[in-house]
């Protein structure tokens, strides 16, 4: 698998989880005050990925969940990078026109 490096704010993020004794709420967590935090999708991204996981609550209201570091987290929080599979994009699947088929009359 791929490494993938993160950001310094996802890092950041991943050390005041690490830190803390007891599952930590998703408001103290919005480290910076910036348009990118607003509305909380960046917890969810870091829950897409796999770095931390909701302990109590969901992604409806980000900031009023609590979070866990994964394994992943845990190794991201302290190397600052982590390991992701890679996506292949989905190839639509060709008709019979497409391919230089004659139509039927």
């Amino acid at each position: 698998m791929p490494l993938r490096p993160t950001s310094h704010f996802t890092w950041q993020v991943l050390r005041t989880v690490r830190r803390s004794k007891k599952p930590i709420d998703g408001r103290a967590l919005r480290l910076v005050p910036s348009r990118k935090t607003k509305d909380g999708s960046f917890l969810t991204s870091l829950v897409d990925e796999g770095l931390l996981a909701f302990t109590t609550g969901s992604a409806a209201d980000p900031f009023a969940a609590t979070y866990s570091l994964t394994d992943k987290g845990k190794h991201a929080a302290e190397y600052g990078e982590y390991e992701y599979e890679l996506k292949r994009p989905a190839v639509p699947a060709k008709s019979a026109s497409a391919k230089g088929a004659k139509p039927r009359s």
